[in-house]
């Protein structure tokens, strides 16, 4: 008796792998579902990483592109370096009366007869005017006389007409010229507090001046970015330095 229970137990024992291979099974993954508050926060999270790295990718309000216009401004580095006649504050009438018309009248003023020694005293003038030239050159002016020079500039190069110092084109250039000047004051003074400040009210400054511009042309606006080598998310929304 024993041994035919014993027999048939070996006998299913042997049997149950195979009808267990042969059974289809349906196993399912079974996955928790995330609580709404856990949703949200990572939502949250995804949310501020993405404004993070928008954020950083931000151009900077200071330091613009290079563009043409940047190329007639000096430093006072490239002003004592350049050799060429350039005078920060005459303008072609004072050149001409200054150069050629003041030499020639003092000269004519000697009442000298002869051909050869009115030649001599013109050519000593033309010396004494040399001179003159090296003095008031741009290469003997300070940081201020510089930074006068980059404004007459910035005027010439944005001016919407003869005469024109207003307009928010030549407004927001002049401050572009003064940001970037203080800026470079910073670089060397980065503990002083009061200049930068006033970097950032100019800054803060020159956005307004660009808001208005935008809200009177935007052909004009975009034009005028382009030429001070900014971008708009620059100038935009809310500043941060």
């Amino acid at each position: 008796m024993l041994s035919r229970v014993s027999s048939r137990l070996t006998t299913r024992a042997k049997a149950a792998p195979c009808s267990i291979l042969k059974h289809d099974f349906h196993v399912s993954a079974v996955t928790a579902k995330k609580h709404p508050g856990q949703i949200k926060k990572e939502n949250l999270l995804k949310r501020a990483a993405r404004k993070a790295e928008f954020e950083k990718s931000r151009p900077s309000p200071i330091l613009s592109k290079p563009t043409p216009f940047f190329n007639t401004l000096h430093t006072p580095a490239s002003a004592f370096a350049n050799q060429t006649d350039t005078q920060h504050f005459l303008t072609d009438a004072d050149r001409q009366y200054l150069y050629e018309q003041v030499p020639r009248d003092t000269v004519e003023k000697r009442n000298l007869s002869a051909v050869e020694g009115f030649d001599e005293a013109l050519k000593n003038e033309e010396k004494k005017v040399e001179t003159i030239k090296k003095i008031i050159g741009l290469q003997n002016a300070n940081a201020k006389a510089v930074q006068l020079y980059n404004i007459q500039k910035a005027i010439d190069w944005f001016k919407r007409k003869e005469g024109d110092t207003g307009s928010p084109e030549v407004e927001a250039a002049i401050l572009t010229v003064r940001i970037l000047n203080l800026h470079s004051h910073m670089q060397q003074h980065r503990k002083d507090k009061h200049n930068y400040k006033q970097l950032r009210e100019m800054v803060h400054k020159r956005a307004r001046v660009l808001k208005y511009l935008k809200r009177k042309s935007q052909e004009r606006y975009y034009k005028c970015l382009e030429e001070l080598g900014l971008e708009p998310r620059a100038v935009e929304g809310e500043i941060t330095m």
